[in-house]
């Protein structure tokens, strides 16, 4: 019998405009959807329930691009290849990035053909992304310095700040201070910000006054903390080492971490020897429940107790740092198989030509320097006060209310919680 409605038993289909099946199938590609999710796909976003036949009908009529079907030359298609491959002049996407790059310009390329072409114009591609190969590794070079505070060269550690503990609010920055021609460390101090400008302007003003001089040059990071250090270095050094040619030798510099290495090597050995320890001692109480940061004193009380804990282990860290016995290194221009305080003591004796290079500043003008950075970003306690006075006259009654036993890392805790429970009363 003559079907004379035209339609068979799959009911009647409403298709949409040529351009939106297009627009939909191009999508599709780029998904690099296989047929069956193409079919989902149009039934889902189209209202259109086909089958494959009908998808491979459609496709060719709309002349969508496929793998064995690209609608363009194999010409075309390698030039656009040889395009991406030749821009990517860092060398850091491989075959099956470059394929998909393509793909997303509905220039559809088979793998193989993909990796025959970079074979051709890139070949040494892929002896650097070989399993084990060392990608991106930064140039070494002899480090030189003329002498002991030569060039000093400074940083902040941010392993104990509010990311790396997870203790509500608490957080730690480290500073430190590192000659480079010794390796000896001149400061290193636990501090409420590292990052910022304005407290490190009386970090450096600190460092300048228990040394009485200034170096030759200062390096920093780049970013705030190079700000007021940068600015008070230059300006001493030009006042008072006038002997100094700033062109030959630069009063300061700011150079990014990775190469900021003297003082980046550091905190390897920090982190090693104190970080961790401190950092488990610290979090155990959170794991028995002896610091509850809702409790509105505990941070303050945190801080009163861990702050010079956290210091006499950094200042037993300098110590033990500073009169360590440095391996033999026999590709290094500076010493090596010395004690950084013996190097800062004796520079000749590892090398016949150093100096001491230090630059000596008067008193006055230190008072003045800082009266002036007072001026500008008010007094060094308004950066270095981790409590308020009220709360510290609070806690010095409390800790003598418990007989004022020493604090040590090893029973920080039984003090704070001995404290806790009588301020808890005191407080209220």
């Amino acid at each position: 019998m003559v079907n004379v409605t035209g339609n068979n038993q799959w009911g009647e289909k409403n298709y949409p405009l040529d351009q939106e099946l297009c627009a939909a199938l191009l999508e599709c590609t780029k998904l690099k959807y296989n047929h069956n999710k193409k079919l989902e796909y149009l039934q889902r976003e189209c209202g259109l329930k086909i089958g494959l036949t009908k998808l491979r009908d459609i496709e060719s009529q709309l002349k969508i691009p496929t793998v064995w079907k690209p609608q363009l030359s194999c010409a075309e298609i390698e030039q656009a290849a040889i395009d991406i491959i030749t821009r990517d002049i860092t060398k850091g996407n491989g075959p099956n990035a470059i394929k998909s790059m393509l793909w997303d310009n509905e220039v559809l390329i088979p793998h193989d053909t993909v990796h025959k072409l970079m074979h051709r114009l890139a070949p040494d591609r892929f002896a650097m992304w070989a399993p084990g190969a060392k990608k991106n590794q930064i140039p070494h070079i002899g480090l030189i310095s003329l002498g002991p505070y030569h060039e000093i060269l400074a940083d902040g550690h941010k392993k104990l700040n509010g990311q790396a503990l997870c203790m509500s609010n608490i957080r730690f920055g480290i500073y430190g201070y590192r000659d480079k021609f010794s390796g000896d460390i001149l400061k290193l101090v636990v501090m409420p910000d590292c990052c910022s400008a304005a407290p490190l302007a009386h970090l450096y003003l600190d460092l300048i006054c228990e040394i009485g001089r200034v170096p030759i040059k200062l390096t920093t990071d780049m970013g705030p903390e190079q700000g007021w250090q940068q600015s008070i270095q230059d300006a001493l050094r030009r006042l008072f080492g006038l002997d100094i040619d700033p062109d030959v030798f630069a009063t300061a510099t700011a150079i990014k971490s990775i190469h900021n290495m003297v003082i980046e090597s550091l905190w390897k050995w920090l982190q090693s020897s104190v970080g961790k320890n401190l950092r488990e001692i610290m979090e155990l109480g959170c794991d028995l429940h002896i610091f509850q940061p809702q409790t509105p004193f505990h941070i303050d009380l945190f801080y009163w107790i861990f702050v010079p804990v956290v210091q006499k282990e950094l200042d037993k860290f300098q110590s033990y740092w500073n009169h360590h016995h440095v391996c033999w290194q026999s590709t290094k221009n500076m010493p090596s198989k010395h004690v950084p305080a013996n190097a800062m003591q004796l520079p000749k004796k590892y090398n016949p030509n150093a100096t001491d290079s230090l630059i000596s500043i008067p008193q006055e003008a230190q008072d003045t320097c800082r009266e002036m950075i007072k001026a500008e970003i008010g007094p060094k306690e308004d950066y270095f006060t981790w409590y308020s006075t009220n709360f510290d006259h609070a806690t010095h009654a409390a800790y003598t209310n418990i007989l004022s036993p020493p604090i040590e890392l090893n029973n920080a805790w039984n003090v704070f919680s001995d404290m806790a429970n009588v301020l808890k009363t005191d407080l209220a």
